[in-house]
């Protein structure tokens, strides 16, 4: 038996292998469902400076039922208050609409080239009037004081 047989015997079904596995991961790029994952981290560094990094495979695309892209969100019950996270990329804060509800933060931009909106679910009632909204490379951040019996709804300034 010469050294090629040898070695064609222990690892000659390589080939074979990786070629069945190259062939199934193309049929799920082709077959498979249309999975979108889209996500980003945020930071603040010891300096103060907030950082944010992005993942996914979605291009940060997401698309609402009318055809508007619907922007990212994230919104967290912090103790005594509520914290939404907007991304909103490549706007002036100007552009944006915001409004809140005791139950429901509304975003919505409307520009030449971009439409985006969404009506964001709170996770308890806030109080409307203590709503403060920062904006800030891209990202906006609204926090809410928690309920009080007597607000109304009422537009949000952006700092």
């Amino acid at each position: 038996m010469s050294t090629d047989d040898i070695w064609n015997g222990l690892f000659g079904g390589f080939d074979s292998l990786n070629r069945r596995i190259e062939e199934m991961f193309r049929q799920m790029d082709t077959d498979g469902p249309e999975v979108r994952t889209y996500g980003y981290t945020m930071w603040q560094g010891p300096d103060g400076v907030r950082h944010v990094k992005e993942f996914g495979n979605s291009g940060g695309q997401a698309i609402g039922p009318a055809g508007v892209r619907e922007p990212f969100t994230d919104v967290s019950d912090d103790g005594d208050a509520v914290r939404a996270v907007v991304e909103i990329p490549g706007v002036e804060k100007q552009d944006i609409s915001l409004s809140c509800t005791r139950s429901v933060l509304s975003v919505r931009v409307s520009t030449p080239g971009r439409e985006m909106e969404k009506d964001i679910a709170l996770p308890c009632e806030v109080d409307v009037d203590s709503a403060r909204a920062e904006y800030n490379n891209g990202i906006l951040e609204v926090t809410m004081d928690k309920s009080s019996p007597s607000s109304e709804g009422r537009r949000i300034d952006i700092e």
